[in-house]
């Protein structure tokens, strides 16, 4: 695609909140000078360029993400084909997000971004989403799967989320903040303010943006003590941009700051099956002191540059800090699990284990007291990334290339610590004995990676190649080794990953695309010699149409890993061998992707929006074997991977007029493995089949003031969403929502 042509200018801007979409949506942004301001509009976006795309990507728009005012980003993806969700606390807060079945724990398989950045708080070293920004202030969120993953890294087998955070307005904007406040059911609360400007100062362009979001519940769960179960969460973020006006090559700067932070009384406990029937939002009192507070902190500098009317060059520094502290039950001071307690709650000893949980015993013996671990951990990611856009014609082609060089660094410190409760008349006491450190480690990665992708286009076909080379070096430091000394183990992996895309037009209406990239998972530091990453080969094949008021869009995937990997962690059921990586060998997994969307007019002033999401996901392990990883379990060739649902429909439905909209949203995702094999505590088990539905209306009162009410979960209804960490967990029940806007 052009950046200049005979008749347009184009211009692209690397505005850090919308830098992502230049990124990772298909290389470019279109830019178009107009009155000397720069307009950024993104390309994946467009109606046109999703029409032509040579891969498979969804884009959720600002005016999405506002019709159902989702606070939850598994309910913000629910709408994307192949995007796979294991709930976990009902809100959210630490996301399990899968891509094409790519493990979902912790969405520790996909490259997760904010602004074309990595946002996990160590993406190498500890890759696990226990940070994840509030959706509520991002203006878009950008799907990608198939071959255009291999320009993201460093986990490629999936595809890659983007979130793009709120641009600062342009000088000629007629709105430049809004406030938004709404409060519902579970003593929800939320405030949300932004203001945004371009000023003209000797004629160059400066602007700024002032942003911060609070949001509140006391929970869906009940404690006996009546304590709350909820969460408060804090995002205040600013922007300040430069646009010098006779800048020789056209340029850009932004800086962007942000702070973060959460306090959560959230648990990895859940409830024998038995007492989820009796009361699905019970809490044990064994988990009343159960907290995670966390802090994180960005800075992140861009700077956009016209080299020539042909090539652009873009470029970002970036630096991220987040510390985290989880103060929960962790186990019982014995070796009794509490998995192994709560499948088998009324037999012998497990019984008067049980009975400690849920407050009806006293802790009478060392065993019986109760393990509390403060898990301390802090994070950094830092780095820099450049990218040199050139676009020129060659005959009747047009041919875009792209390079990008990336340098990354990251670590995560662990340092995890126990102390001893046991349970008297319900309540947890301090049992005096001292405290243990369990966990001491540091793991630290350093990678530099680069990627070329060039495209081609002529007349109705469209291909994309692309070769992505990376190296990793990592670290791991273990500092209670054996020996009492330090224990340091290196590890390195040099990769190189191919990818290419085609789109034929066949017609205005009909196209065909098909693809192929390797997909390529990396190993954390300090895995053994014996542990692979994770690889496959990643095939799609597919079919897009589209008429003036409606699109949709069939696609076939084929994931063929040479080893598929499973990590160790508390949020996956482990208790022991925290971070160690499990080979899962050779495995399939294969499935059909369909989307539609349209606009029905019922009258000038009344219309239908319809939107249908469907995924049908088959998967089977090649080998047997057996494994430690708690997921897996015993394998036999064969055996389906867990939390991979065979079939997923989402359908949403509305009626819009001028000034109001209604809109409801059906969720069905079928049952889930707890475990693939056997020989686990949850082997044989599933999720149950969930239905949801959600429903939502606006009202545009004036100009500026709209009021909104939602309800999630309509039918109130109740499941069980997961067994794991620690036990059976519900979704979210029905809330009721009515809000506030007010743009000025």
């Amino acid at each position: 695609m052009a950046i200049a042509s005979s008749n347009t200018k184009y211009m692209c801007t690397i505005a850090a909140s919308v830098l992502a979409t230049l990124s990772i949506s298909k290389g470019v942004l279109a830019e178009e000078k107009t009155n000397d301001k720069i307009e950024v509009i993104q390309i994946f976006g467009s109606k046109n360029d999703l029409k032509t795309a040579t891969g498979s990507g969804a884009v959720l728009t600002e005016e999405q993400l506002e019709l159902y005012e989702f606070d939850d980003i598994h309910r913000v993806l629910q709408s994307v084909p192949g995007v796979y969700i294991r709930e976990e606390d009902g809100y959210g807060l630490r996301p399990n997000i899968g891509l094409r079945g790519a493990t979902s724990e912790r969405s520790s398989k996909i490259a997760l971004m904010e602004d074309g950045v990595l946002l996990s708080p160590a993406p190498y070293s500890a890759p696990a989403a226990y940070f994840f920004p509030l959706v509520s202030r991002m203006t878009a969120v950008e799907v990608f799967k198939g071959p255009a993953a291999i320009k993201y890294g460093p986990n490629t087998v999936g595809g890659a989320i983007n979130m793009v955070s709120r641009p600062i307005n342009e000088s000629q904007s007629p709105s430049k903040g809004q406030i938004d406040f709404s409060a519902g059911q579970q003593d929800y609360r939320k405030l949300h303010a932004y203001y945004s400007d371009t000023l003209e100062h000797l004629g160059d362009d400066i602007g700024y943006l002032v942003e911060g979001i609070n949001l509140h519940t006391d929970g869906f769960k009940t404690l006996a003590s009546g304590d709350s179960t909820g969460f408060a969460k804090n995002e205040l973020l600013g922007k300040l941009s430069y646009s010098p006006k006779n800048s020789r090559y056209n340029q850009y700067y932004e800086l962007k700051v942000g702070y973060a932070d959460e306090v959560s009384n959230e648990t990895y406990l859940g409830l024998s099956d038995a007492d989820f029937k009796q009361n699905p939002y019970l809490r044990y009192p064994a988990s009343a002191n159960d907290k995670f507070d966390w802090e994180h902190f960005q800075i992140q500098l861009s700077h956009y540059a016209e080299l020539s009317p042909n090539l652009t060059l873009f470029t970002q520094a970036y630096r991220r800090d987040f510390n985290r502290d989880w103060d929960r039950l962790n186990g019982f001071a014995g070796n009794r699990s509490i998995e192994t307690v709560l499948r088998s709650p009324d037999t012998g000893l497990n019984a008067l284990f049980f009975q400690v949980l849920n407050g009806e015993r006293d802790s009478l013996t060392n065993d019986e007291a109760l393990e509390f671990t403060l898990n301390d951990r802090t994070f950094f990611s830092q780095g820099i990334q450049s990218k040199l856009f050139y676009d020129l014609q060659v005959n009747n082609f047009d041919v875009s290339l792209e390079a990008g060089f990336r340098i990354h660094q990251d670590q995560v410190e662990r340092l995890h610590r126990a102390r001893y409760f046991n349970m008297v008349n319900a309540e947890l006491v301090f049992s005096g004995r001292p405290e243990v450190v369990l966990l001491s480690n540091k793991d630290k990665t350093t990678a530099i990676a680069s990627y070329i992708d060039a495209k081609l286009q002529a007349d109705m076909l469209t291909l994309n190649a692309g070769l992505r080379a990376e190296h990793i070096e990592g670290q791991a430091n273990d500092f209670l080794s054996e020996s009492t000394l330090t224990t340091t183990a290196n590890n390195s992996d040099t990769v190189v990953l191919p990818g290419i895309g085609a789109f034929y037009q066949i017609n205005d209406t009909f196209g065909l695309l098909a693809g192929v990239n390797k997909g390529f998972v990396p190993n954390s530091p300090g895995q053994n010699d014996d542990i692979d990453p994770e690889e496959s080969w990643n095939y799609e094949l597919g079919a897009r149409a589209s008429g003036n008021n409606w699109n949709a869009e069939a696609i076939a995937f084929y994931f063929d890993y040479s080893n598929l990997k499973g990590t160790c962690t508390f949020s996956s059921g482990c208790t022991s061998d925290l971070n160690q990586e499990f080979n899962g060998g050779e495995v399939i997994i294969q499935g059909v992707e369909f989307s539609a969307n349209a606009d029905l007019d019922l009258s000038k002033t009344l219309s239908v929006p319809l939107s249908l999401a469907y995924t049908f996901t088959e998967s089977e392990f090649q080998n047997d074997f057996r494994s430690e990883f708690s997921q897996w379990g015993n394998i036999s060739a064969g055996d389906e991977l867990p939390y991979l649902p065979e079939n997923q429909l989402n359908i949403q439905v509305g009626l819009q007029a001028q000034h109001w909209q209604v809109a409801m949203n059906i969720k069905h995702s079928s049952e889930m493995l707890e475990a693939a094999g056997s020989g686990t505590d949850l082997s044989g088990l599933s999720t149950e089949s969930l239905l949801q539905i959600d429903v939502s209306g606006w009202y545009q009162i004036q100009a500026a003031t709209r009021i909104y009410i939602k309800i999630d979960n309509l039918s109130d209804e109740t499941q069980i969403v997961s067994r794991r960490p620690f036990g059976a967990r519900p979704g979210k029940p029905q809330q009721l929502i009515v809000g506030i806007k007010y743009e000025f």
